[in-house]
């Protein structure tokens, strides 16, 4: 799947100083830009607008009152709407280029990640349960992993191992019937749609 790559306007989501510190590094990276010759909104209209909310910003923290609540909120609105607009510039020049969207200050969608087999699980401990002849297996579960399998061998036949058996439950799953009174090595790995992880490492239990 092609990722297109582009600027972000998530300016409305940031809190008041987050916006700030976002304003000035996209200001100073678009500053003197040869990707961005002429930028719209211009980027003196942006700094002034930034000055404005900055200032307003800084009286709420000085006095609190309500009116300089409401004119901080005023100015940002302002503010979000014009970052907005230059987000549209900067997509619309820079068309999809990483190295050229990355010039500009903005944040950018993420990269993909690289399809992957889940990691190797860890976390296998097998217990006891009220019945003989069966255990309880659990493990850590991994995030946006939904099936599992798990394997088993008597520890004197290490080799001999049985069917993979598969499980979406980390806590309560069941396994019987086994030997009562010999020791068995389970192992567990995680399945996605990218294929199988390795094997867990063994975890050993004497049935009772």
């Amino acid at each position: 799947m092609v990722t297109t790559h582009r600027a972000l306007n998530g300016f409305k989501s940031m809190k008041d100083d987050e916006l700030v510190i976002t304003v000035q590094t996209i200001l100073r990276a678009m500053d003197g830009n040869t990707h961005f010759a002429t930028p719209s909104p211009a980027l003196e209209d942006v700094q002034t607008q930034l000055d404005d909310f900055t200032a307003k910003l800084a009286a709420v923290r000085k006095r609190g009152a309500p009116e300089d609540t409401a004119l901080k909120n005023e100015s940002r609105v302002i503010l979000v709407d014009i970052m907005a607009k230059l987000s549209y510039y900067v997509n619309l020049t820079a068309n999809g280029v990483l190295s050229v969207l990355l010039s500009s200050g903005f944040p950018t969608n993420p990269m993909p990640t690289s399809a992957q087999p889940p990691v190797k699980v860890t976390g296998v401990r097998l217990m006891d349960t009220n019945q003989s002849g069966q255990v309880r297996l659990q493990f850590q579960m991994q995030k946006k992993v939904r099936i599992y399998e798990y394997r088993y061998a008597k520890t004197a036949e290490p080799d001999n191992w049985s069917e993979r058996n598969s499980t979406t439950d980390s806590r309560i799953t069941i396994i019987a019937p086994l030997e009562p009174g010999v020791r068995y090595i389970f192992e567990v790995r995680a399945v996605n749609q990218h294929g199988a992880g390795d094997w867990s490492d063994g975890a050993s239990i004497i049935v009772r």
